[in-house]
């Protein structure tokens, strides 16, 4: 899709505390969906959800970080394996590629990105989570999404193909491998981020 194409669809979306009220003041849930206005249903063409966790605070009121993520969900869980360093979380590398490691502020879990079989490779997907980091608050957070291939049809198969489509489309929007199955990104490398920083430097 073009740049106009991409204008002409409907975007729409909402950030709230989580559903998990033992959570609520730490977690918040981001939900996202595209329309295409000339389609003949009203189904979306594109979602994107998932979880922004406030690490700073976390560590305010949880012990160990692990254990935290542990009782949030089964990915979350398995990801901690593979950020959480001396109770944790850290950018494992930054925008500019100096060596350092950044202690993350917060987590943001990218649960579902999917785009309709007939509207892929028209650029949807990476306009959703360019959208997204305008919503979601990414202030020296970690990106974070586990790259396994959504099957259309429950009589497909993911294919070692598939999953390296996958992996190759996340990896030219900047994220990197982190774990066996979890792709992340220091959220410095993300759309909106990069504008706020070239503005900064502007101004200065």
């Amino acid at each position: 899709m073009t740049e106009t194409e991409l204008s002409e669809l409907g975007f729409d979306f909402s950030i709230k505390p989580s559903s998990m009220p033992e959570f609520s003041d730490i977690l918040l849930e981001f939900n996202g969906k595209a329309v295409d206005p000339d389609s003949d249903n009203d189904e979306p063409v594109a979602t994107v959800n998932g979880h922004r966790l406030d690490i700073t605070l976390a560590r305010q009121h949880y012990k160990n970080l692990q254990e935290l993520f542990d009782s949030i969900s089964p990915e979350i869980a398995d990801l901690g394996e593979h950020i959480i360093s001396n109770n944790n979380c850290f950018v494992e590398c930054c925008s500019k590629d100096e060596p350092e490691e950044t202690p993350c502020s917060s987590l943001v879990y990218i649960d579902e990105l999917v785009v309709k079989p007939e509207y892929r490779g028209r650029g949807i997907g990476t306009e959703m989570l360019r959208r997204m980091s305008q919503v979601v608050d990414m202030n020296r957070a970690l990106v974070a999404l586990k790259a396994v291939p959504i099957l259309d049809d429950e009589s497909d198969e993911r294919t070692d193909e598939l999953k390296a489509q996958l992996k190759h489309f996340y990896s030219k929007i900047g994220f990197r491998h982190g774990g066996a199955h979890y792709m992340v990104k220091d959220a410095r490398d993300c759309y909106t981020q990069r504008q706020r920083a070239m503005a900064e430097d502007g101004a200065n």
